[in-house]
Parts: C-alpha cells; sequence; structure tokens
C-alpha cells in the first residue's frame, strides 16, 4: 500500500478536512473540500508535510488534528506536527530495533505502538503523549522515557485501535495467536478478554457500536470476521494470564469467506483496508489489492439470553439481558476488481484507498471518499438496496417500488429498471426470442459507458479474435451488455423454459432449428447427430470394439475410453485386458487389433485415401477425418461445395475445396460470387496457381485483405494460404473455425506435430469450456470437464447434460452427470413442466440402453439409467401406504408414514388376509378401503384364492343372501348413473 487517505471525523457541514498520505514518498497532505457537486469533488490544501521518516504505519487523531504520529522501520514511534513549524519531532524509542506495526491514538492523549517479535522483550507500548508534548520545552527526566504500560512480552502486534467511548480500553491482535482486549486501568499487564483467531489484522471499531470490531486474515487469506466483545463469559486476569481454555472465544458472530475471490482473477487478492462508517452504524467497507471495494451492511437481530450463548459482561462490566445477533442486510459492491475483465478495464483507474466520511451524501446515504490510482479524488455514495423482484415459475416477474424509487427523481440503473418493470409479464413461448445480427450490430443497440468502452476497445484492436473469444464476446454482447426491455430481460431468464416447451430434448434436427441464433451451440449439435446417426447404424463397432461417439484425441491416441459392453473372450485374451465390465483401453498406439478395427471402419464406410502427408497411422487420419466433417471423396466435395455456393457461402465452398487440394474447384466457387471480395480472391487465387510471387504480388495480396470483412473468416484463410503457401500457416489463424483448424492439421501435418497439436488443441478446449472442441473430445469422459467449464461460463446446463446424456451412463458412469440430471429435472418440475420433463427421462433411460440387437449377435442391453419411480398410487386415509398388495411395485416414497399397530392373524399361502377381507382392506394396517364418491360403495374385490374370497366376491356381485342383494342394487344404481 502506497497511497492512504483519512477523513476527519471533526469535519461538519460547513468545514470538511481529510489528510492524503503518500507512503512511497513520505508525505501529508491536510486538504480542506471547496465544493462538491454530487460528481466532481475540490479541494484545497491547507499544509504539506514532507520530510518524514520512512514508515510503516501511522494514525492521525480524531481528537487533534495538528498532529499525527508515524512509526519507523527501526521501531521507534515519532509525533509529528501537521500545521506550524515544530523544532524536532517527539521520537519514542525502543530498546531492541525492530518494525512497528501499528500506532493509535486514544483521544486522552495515549499513544499504543505495536511491534514485530522479540524474545524477551514487550512489544505493545503505551506512551502518555500528552504528557511528553507539554513538557518538550524543559529537559525531560530519564524515566518519561519509558512508556506507562507495556504489554504482550516475546509476542507480535499486527493491528491496534482503542475505543473511543472508552479511551482506556484498546483491541491489539497478536500475531498468529488472538485478538485481546486490554484494559489499561488495570496493573497486571493481563487482558480482560481474548478471541483465538488467526485474523488478527485490520482491526477496525464500529464507531457507532462499539460492541463489534473487524479483523481480517493474513495476505493470502480474504476472510473477513466481526466480533462481539460482549459474547462469552466474564473472563479473570489470573484466568487470562494462565491461559485457561474457558476464556477464549471459540468464534465470530459473523464471518465472509473468500469475499474478494474471483475465478477470472490472475492472482489471488489480499485485503488492503478494512474500514466502519462513521454515519451509520452497521456499514463495514473492504478493499482488495485489484480495487475490489464492498460494503456489507449489517443489522441487529435480538432474542433471549437462555437459548444458546450467554450474555457476557461488557468492558464497563454492566450486564444484558439481551442476546443480539447480526446478520447480513446487503453487500453494496462498489467498485468492481481491476483485473475482472471485461467489467473494469486495465487502463481505467482503480480505487488503492478509502475512508468513510462522517456525513451523508446528497441522497441521504453513507458515503466513502475513495483515491483512485491515478491519484484522483472521487465520493462514492452507497446506493439505496434495490427494489424487490420475484421470477415466478411460470416466467412472471413482480417488482415493487421503493424509497429511492423514480418518485424520488433519482437516476440509478436499478431505478430505470423498476420504472419499466412494476408488470407482469409473461414471455411468449412461440418461436424464437431474437435473430442477433453481428456483434457490432447489437453493441450499436446499446448506449451504456460500459459497452461504449468496450466498442472503442474492440475497434482499436488490430488482431482478430480467435473463434473461443468470438463466442464469448457474442455471449457477452446478447446476453450481458444489452439494455434489456422487461419482455427481453424474462425472454432471456426463461431462455432454458422457452426451448424446453419447444421441443428442445434429444432430435438433434430439431434442437438445430431451436437455437438458430447460437451458431456454436447449431455446430455442437451438427456433430453430434452425425455421430448419434452412425451410432444408430453400428458403423464404428467392430468384433467388439465401440468406437460411437469418440473423438479425434480419443482415435489418434487409442483411448478409448469405458463401455459397458464386455469384449468377447477372444479379442479380450490378444489385448490381455480381462473380461471386466468396464474396461479403458489407452496407451496402446499401434496396438493391432484396434488398427484392424479401425482399417475395418475405414472399408465399411468407403472412405477415400490419403495422399497429401505420409504418415505411419494413415486409417487413424481417416477415421478422424470423417469425424470431423473433413477428408471428403471427390463426389461429397462436388455436393458440398454446390450446396455451399448455392446459399451463398461461396467462400466457405472454396475455402472447403482449397483445404482438399482441389484448387480448380475453389475457383469455381469463388467465379460464382456476385461480389467484389469473391472476384479479388479468384484472381489472387489463380496468380498463386501460376506460382506468381514478386513485390508487386504481396503488395497487391495486401491491399485486398484489407478490403475482406474481418467476418469472412474462410476468405481470409484463403488469402493466407496465398501469401504464404503454407497450410501451418493457415492452422496458426486461431479466428477460423476448430474443426477447420482440426481437418487440416489431419491432411498435412506430420505425425509428431499432429500428436502435439491435438493434445494442446484439446487442454485448450477443456479448459475454457469451449464446446467447438467437441470433435476432438467426443462424448467420452473429456467431455465431461468441458462441459463443466461450460456451464460455469455460459451457465447452460441445459444444452449439456441434453449433449452428455448420449453416452453417459451407456458408456461410462459420472456422478458429476448424475448431478447435472438430476438439477435439470428439478429445474422443469420447478416451472412445472411435467410433461417434458417425462420425456427427457424417457428419452436419456433409452439413450443408456442399446434398444436393439447388435450385428455380432449380442442381446439389446438393459438400460444403465434406472426408470423412474412410480409416481402415481393409491395410498391408504388411515396409514398413508400404498394399497397394491405386490412390493415390487410399490416405490420407497410411498412407504408409511406411521402406520399404527394393528392385530396380526395367521395367513394362508396365496393371500395376505386370511380370509375374505383381503382385496378389499389395506395390506399394512387392515382399515377398509376407502368408499367410491359415487355410490358410496366400498372399493376393492376380495381375493378369490383366501378362504372364503370366492363366495363373497359371487355375494358382491349378486347373490341369493341380502348381503348380495344390497350389492345388487348398488350395482344397479351405478349402471343407471353411468
Amino acid at each position: 500500500m502506497d497511497t492512504a487517505v483519512r477523513w476527519s471525523s471533526r469535519s461538519t457541514v460547513e468545514e470538511q478536512h481529510f489528510l492524503l498520505v503518500s507512503i512511497a514518498e513520505p508525505t501529508f497532505i491536510h486538504c480542506r473540500v471547496e465544493s462538491y457537486d454530487g460528481l466532481e469533488l475540490k479541494y484545497d490544501t491547507i499544509s504539506t508535510k514532507r520530510n518524514v521518516p520512512t514508515f510503516r504505519a501511522f494514525d492521525w487523531p480524531s481528537h487533534d488534528e495538528s498532529i499525527l504520529a508515524v512509526g519507523e522501520w527501526s521501531g521507534s514511534a515519532t509525533v509529528l506536527k501537521l500545521d506550524g513549524e515544530q523544532s524536532s519531532p517527539l521520537s519514542l524509542p525502543v530498546k531492541s530495533q525492530r518494525p512497528v506495526n501499528a500506532v493509535s491514538f486514544a483521544k486522552t492523549g495515549l499513544l499504543a505502538v505495536g511491534l514485530e517479535r522479540v524474545r524477551n522483550d514487550s512489544s505493545l507500548h503505551i506512551w502518555d503523549v500528552e504528557h511528553r508534548l507539554l513538557a518538550s520545552s524543559s529537559s525531560p527526566r530519564r524515566t518519561s522515557l519509558e512508556p506507562v504500560r507495556k504489554y504482550a512480552s516475546s509476542e507480535g502486534i499486527t493491528s491496534i485501535e482503542y475505543f473511543q467511548h472508552q479511551p482506556d480500553t484498546l483491541v491489539a491482535g497478536v500475531k498468529g495467536a488472538c485478538i485481546r482486549l486490554y484494559d489499561l486501568r488495570e496493573n497486571t499487564g493481563n487482558p480482560i478478554s481474548q478471541f483465538f483467531t488467526t485474523s488478527v489484522h485490520n482491526i477496525s471499531i464500529d464507531p457507532l457500536n462499539e460492541n463489534y470490531f473487524a479483523s481480517t486474515g493474513t495476505q493470502k487469506d480474504t476472510t473477513i470476521h466481526i466480533w462481539d466483545r460482549r459474547v462469552g463469559p466474564q473472563s479473570s486476569a489470573a484466568c487470562l494470564g494462565s491461559g485457561s481454555g474457558h476464556n477464549a472465544q471459540s468464534g465470530s458472530v459473523l464471518e465472509y469467506r473468500r469475499a474478494f475471490e474471483l475465478p477470472t482473477s490472475s492472482t489471488l487478492p489480499y485485503i488492503r483496508s478494512l474500514r466502519y462508517c462513521r454515519g451509520e452504524s452497521g456499514y463495514l467497507g473492504a478493499l482488495a489489492s485489484n480495487g475490489h471495494f464492498k460494503v456489507f451492511e449489517t443489522k441487529q437481530t435480538y432474542g433471549s439470553t437462555t437459548n444458546e450463548l450467554d450474555q457476557s459482561i461488557s468492558i464497563n462490566h454492566e450486564q444484558s439481558s439481551v442476546q443480539s445477533k447480526l446478520r447480513t442486510e446487503h453487500v453494496h459492491h462498489i467498485a468492481p476488481a481491476a483485473d475482472n475483465q471485461p467489467y473494469h478495464p486495465v487502463d481505467i483507474p482503480h480505487i488503492v484507498a478509502f475512508d468513510f466520511t462522517n456525513l451523508a451524501g446528497p441522497k441521504g446515504r453513507p458515503s466513502a471518499l475513495a483515491v483512485h490510482s491515478d491519484r484522483s479524488i472521487e465520493v462514492y455514495e452507497l446506493q439505496g438496496r434495490p427494489p424487490a423482484f420475484a421470477l415466478s415459475t411460470a416466467g412472471h416477474l413482480i417488482g415493487s417500488a421503493t424509497a429511492h424509487g423514480p418518485k424520488a427523481g433519482l437516476s440509478t440503473q436499478d431505478d430505470v429498471f423498476t420504472s419499466a418493470g412494476l408488470l407482469h409479464v409473461m414471455p411468449s413461448t412461440e418461436g424464437p426470442v431474437e435473430k442477433p445480427s453481428t456483434a457490432s450490430e447489437r453493441l450499436d443497440e446499446s448506449t451504456t459507458p460500459r459497452v461504449e468502452y468496450v466498442q472503442k476497445q474492440r475497434r482499436e484492436r488490430k488482431e482478430r479474435p480467435s473463434s473461443r473469444e468470438d463466442h464469448e464476446r457474442w455471449f457477452e454482447d446478447y446476453y450481458l451488455y444489452r439494455i434489456h426491455t422487461v419482455g427481453t430481460a424474462l425472454a432471456t431468464l426463461e431462455m432454458s423454459r422457452r426451448r424446453c416447451v419447444q421441443g428442445y430434448l434429444f432430435d438433434c434436427q430439431k434442437n438445430m432449428s431451436l437455437i438458430a441464433e447460437d451458431p456454436w451451440l447449431r455446430d455442437m449439435w451438427e456433430w453430434i447427430g452425425r455421430a448419434k446417426r452412425l451410432a444408430m447404424e453400428e458403423s464404428l463397432v467392430v468384433r467388439g470394439i465401440d468406437l460411437s461417439y469418440l473423438g479425434v484425441y480419443n482415435i489418434w491416441n487409442d483411448d478409448l475410453g469405458k463401455s459397458n459392453q464386455a469384449l468377447p473372450m477372444d479379442i479380450a485374451k490378444k489385448l490381455s485386458i480381462g473380461t471386466e465390465k468396464s474396461i479403458r483401453i489407452s496407451g496402446m498406439s499401434g496396438n493391432p487389433d484396434i488398427l484392424y478395427a479401425i482399417e475395418a471402419i475405414c472399408r465399411r464406410l468407403d472412405l477415400p485415401g490419403l495422399t497429401s502427408v505420409e504418415s505411419s497411422l494413415p486409417a487413424h487420419r481417416r477415421l478422424c477425418l470423417h469425424l470431423c466433417g473433413f477428408g471428403l471423396s471427390r463426389e461429397e466435395l462436388n455436393a458440398s461445395t454446390e450446396a455451399l455456393a448455392g446459399q451463398g457461402r461461396h467462400t466457405k465452398a472454396a475455402a472447403l475445396a482449397l483445404a482438399h487440394g482441389d484448387l480448380k474447384k475453389a475457383l469455381v466457387a469463388l467465379r460464382k460470387g456476385s461480389t467484389s471480395t469473391h472476384r479479388e480472391l479468384s484472381l489472387a487465387l489463380a496468380g498463386f496457381s501460376r506460382g506468381t510471387n514478386d513485390e508487386l504480388w504481396t503488395s497487391a495480396i495486401a491491399s485486398i485483405e484489407t478490403s475482406i470483412p474481418s467476418t469472412d473468416v474462410y476468405a481470409l484463410a484463403i488469402l493466407t494460404y496465398v501469401r504464404t503457401g503454407s497450410w501451418p500457416s493457415v492452422l496458426a489463424e486461431t479466428y477460423l473455425p476448430l474443426y477447420y483448424r482440426i481437418g487440416i492439421a489431419l491432411l498435412y501435418l506430420p505425425d509428431p506435430d499432429l500428436t502435439t497439436c491435438i493434445s494442446t488443441l484439446t487442454t485448450e478446449c477443456i479448459h475454457h469450456g469451449d464446446i467447438e472442441g467437441l470433435p476432438l473430445t467426443g462424448l467420452s469422459e473429456q467431455a465431461v470437464p468441458l462441459f463443466q467449464n461450460y456451464i460455469l461460463k455460459y451457465h447452460d446446463l441445459q444444452s449439456a447434460i441434453l449433449a452428455i446424456s448420449h453416452t453417459s451412463p451407456r458408456y461410462f458412469p459420472s456422478p458429476l452427470v448424475d448431478i447435472w440430471r438430476t438439477e435439470y429435472r428439478h429445474r422443469l418440475n420447478a416451472h412445472r413442466l411435467f410433461i417434458p420433463r417425462v420425456r427427457f427421462d424417457a428419452g436419456a433411460t433409452k439413450l443408456s440402453s442399446s434398444a436393439t440387437a447388435s450385428s455380432n449377435g449380442a442381446k439389446p442391453q438393459s438400460p444403465a439409467l434406472a426408470p423412474a419411480a412410480r409416481q402415481v398410487s393409491l395410498k391408504c386415509n388411515n396409514c398413508d401406504s400404498a394399497l397394491d398388495r405386490n412390493p415390487a411395485h410399490v416405490s420407497s416414497t410411498s412407504a408409511p408414514l406411521a402406520p399404527p399397530t394393528t392385530t396380526t392373524t395367521t395367513r394362508t399361502a396365496g393371500s395376505i388376509f386370511p380370509d375374505h377381507r383381503a382385496g378389499t382392506v389395506c395390506p399394512t394396517c387392515g382399515k377398509h378401503m376407502p368408499r367410491c364418491v359415487v355410490c358410496m360403495l366400498w372399493l376393492g374385490m376380495p381375493d378369490p384364492h383366501s378362504k372364503g374370497g370366492a363366495q363373497a366376491s359371487a355375494e358382491k356381485v349378486g347373490g341369493d343372501g341380502k348381503k348380495g342383494k344390497g350389492k345388487g342394487r348398488g350395482r344397479q344404481l351405478m349402471q343407471d348413473f353411468v
């Protein structure tokens, strides 16, 4: 920390002062506020104190603004005069030199100095500064150079602060041990209370409620603790001196763990400053080293002292009959972290120091004075809590106005949304939400300062973003940076619900039509559809080896993953891996059996040969090319280029033909285009085919490249190849879609380079959650961490679980996938989408098994995913248990809650009850089944296998007895009613 600021607690509405501190260049600047119009703070300098010794800690007393104290590296504490001339500063030396960690003034003139640990010497010294200043004119006595109190022998002090309303009491943090409270009026040298903890730094006391104080941990710990000095039994000096266990405070009343950890932060921040608000009780501000500024708003709740912890006496020994607890009311995020891209770009100044003022802001809220990294000063006023909003599972948004709402004439973001959001809105479930255009067009729709800044940064950026970065920016533009109306905001929040209602499930073609606005998801479902078709046709199954749904990484490295089907005995013996049910075959490059299987698959699929590069594993390359959509035959290439040209995608058709080595087809596809870009590209490609490569040619290519829009990545790829004549150069262009780069690598890289490239790309895709990497990982075990990072980044659990359900648990079990599946089912139930949830359950169960017999004669595989339990059953009104007499049909959820005790009887074989009651009473408690609400007759049918059951059944249908006649009349009444 090289900058600090302190606000004077003696400031009034007429005059406000504050102190600016430069620690790197030891300087103190005493300032007076000139004006503040709610936006800009103007101030002038009262005095400047230079030539200050290098210090580690300082304190500016609230009772006297003309002095301050600094703690030096040598262990001395020096009292300086801010205003006026001073012949010499007042120095308070120590016997053993070591750094000073903290200094603190009491309003009575006492100065506490906290030092580093040294053996056989105290580290907490209390000096009477007022007495020393009064006696400075005369020659002081020898004894006056000694502190009036000494504490903490052979211990280190990290932080000190006095209680303002009890100036004879202070709280000190003992390094790595505890927090202690000392009463200076006691001569024993022992603390009156202590809290055992390692969070002993940045101690701050609430000036408006001194029962609470806060502390933080070390630099590696961003935890904040709030303590209540009243909690715990009364502590005697003798017990505390001996370290008795019952005097230790077991825990804080409130704790914020990892208050400043960010998943996007490059380094772990630490808490730089911790301050309580002077204007309103319960506001605790915390500033991290990366500029992240938060304010925790806490409130007290009261309860009886007889329930949990006994109420401790306070420092002044006053008993309290009410126990108070602390709770978090709200967390105010004042400023984001400096390294939290893109919410806080690097070149925007971040906060380096702050202090609360004792005056309210223009809106009547607590305010803080902050210093930025460029030494500019700004006043931050806390906003009121945002209005309450509730989003029902049916899609209705309900908002409430607040005291600081639009009626008060304010214009915060929360208020703007409130003014447009006090409605009950139901988003439509028909059709797509919106057809987004390019990223630049979407940014033009927004006018917020943050969006304008991001748009400027992107215009100034010279290098083109990668395909992954383009996906991330598309997500940010479409979901984060746009100014949403209530309708579009609800449609965005309800995206997964809308897709589910529209039939977003396991039909890949239908899914592609429903997510047309997201090209990356559309490509993912296109690959899954191709893999699903091959799996249904069993085109990738040879001699018990199943390569279905595997990616390029698995095929090239012979990592076939887990299979729920055992290999045949002969292949298992050849591979020397046994016949377990779950088998992993990895790290077996060049294995003859796997190589035979891949070559057999290539012959079965009639894959074209490979002539572009020499390889020791050509069959592996051919199959990998087929899996990622490359390696087309001449007929398939003709059909693909003509189809793309017919759709107006001439540059993609030309790039595809060029990658397959067919320069003629690439020229034909470009000549079919109607724009100047197509004509220029065709001329450049024609010149390249003739071997032209001179300075004039290079300048012409450069001029063509500047005229091509950055969104046409395939045109840029063609120019890169024309300019360099090297496919590795094209492969290095990350703006190309990943599947295209994988295809080029498989076609033109040698085996060692190809292995490195595939491994590197797979690791990057998994780390960034890039679903473009699905052709690399396939739907194998490697896809689970990829989807995990995808969910964390894009919050799309729906697409992830629908995709991975094709292979898990059929090919491999995964507890994480089971958690995703359960969570998605809960979400569907919360939205009351019970029919889509049943369809999801049925589809997932079907995918977990092989529905048909395989070509090698194996029987259909049973579902690896257990069907959902019965959810509809008849229950007894008495014991709430199922009336079904077959225990196999009764789920665990239908077990009786508290079945009453009944008289047991001897049961005969084939019947639950020994007489004709079987079938008409509850099999658990023996109570009669309920009556029909129409005819008031008893439900159930007597069991004909029981004793007397056949006679009772005949009488119920209509016999000779009275009972039978009654039943017959009842049956006739029922027929008449129907």
